[in-house]
Formats: structure tokens, sequence, C-alpha cells
């Protein structure tokens, strides 16, 4: 029985574990908040160091009402935010979420954010896996 249990516990972490692995997030930050405003933006690096394919699908946090996927995209001559339903990474890819490219937009920030502060984030993938991160807030001066 006791190893049963042991078996049983590695099998429910393995999926955790080899998603962790085909996935590396590094730099994650977030802008400090602008006085006055209710909306955020976090940035981090994401390499797919897989063998397939994977897809952001969404994104999760406590710290805000909501969170999207973003990127600026210039269209008429003017630089517009657009919404990033769903965002494939080949094997051996990384994308760097920056300012004035893609990002995770938060509306409705419940508390400022302040330099140092802690912003705990979550992707979702389309296979159904996820992996959380954590990111600091950055000084915008």
């Amino acid at each position: 029985m006791r190893v049963f249990r042991k078996l049983l516990i590695v099998c429910l972490l393995l999926p955790i574990q080899l998603l962790a692995a085909e996935v590396e997030i590094a730099n994650a930050w977030v802008k400090e908040s602008i006085p006055g405003t209710e909306n955020g933006a976090g940035y981090f690096t994401i390499s797919n160091t897989g063998s397939s394919v994977i897809s952001i699908v969404g994104a999760a946090t406590d710290a805000s009402r909501a969170i999207e996927v973003h990127q600026h995209v210039m269209r008429d001559g003017m630089m517009r935010m657009r919404r990033v339903p769903e965002l494939a990474l080949e094997p051996g890819e990384t994308i760097v979420f920056q300012p004035g490219g893609y990002h995770l937009m938060m509306f409705g920030v419940k508390n400022a954010f302040k330099p140092g502060d802690q912003v705990e984030f979550t992707l979702h993938f389309s296979d159904g896996d996820s992996v959380s991160f954590d990111a600091e807030v950055r000084s915008i001066r």
C-alpha cells in the first residue's frame, strides 16, 4: 500500500514536472502602478525548451480583476494594443514580453504595485497544463 501511494504521488506530480522542463520563464517583472490608474502590465521571457509546439491560451493572477495576453501593433500609423487569444511557441523559440510588444495586460488592479512587491502569475496552455511564476515590481523612474 505504501509503495502504491508513493507511485500515485509521483504520477500526479509528473505532468507539472514535464511542463516545467519544457518551459523556461526568466526576467519576470511588473511596472510600478501609475497613480490614478487601475491597469498594469507584466513582462517576462518565455522559452520553449521542448520538442513540440506549445501555445499560451490564457493567464491568471489574483492581483487584478482580469488579465489578458496583449501585443502592441502598428495600424494606420498608430500604435494599438490587441488581445492575443493564443500564442504559439515553436520548439527552441524564445519570446520576450516587453514594453511595446507582447505583455500581460491587467485590468482592475486590486492594490497599487510598489517597487519590490511580488506578483504571482499563472500561464495556461492549450494542452491543459499551466505554470506559475513570480514577478518583481520595478520602478518606472
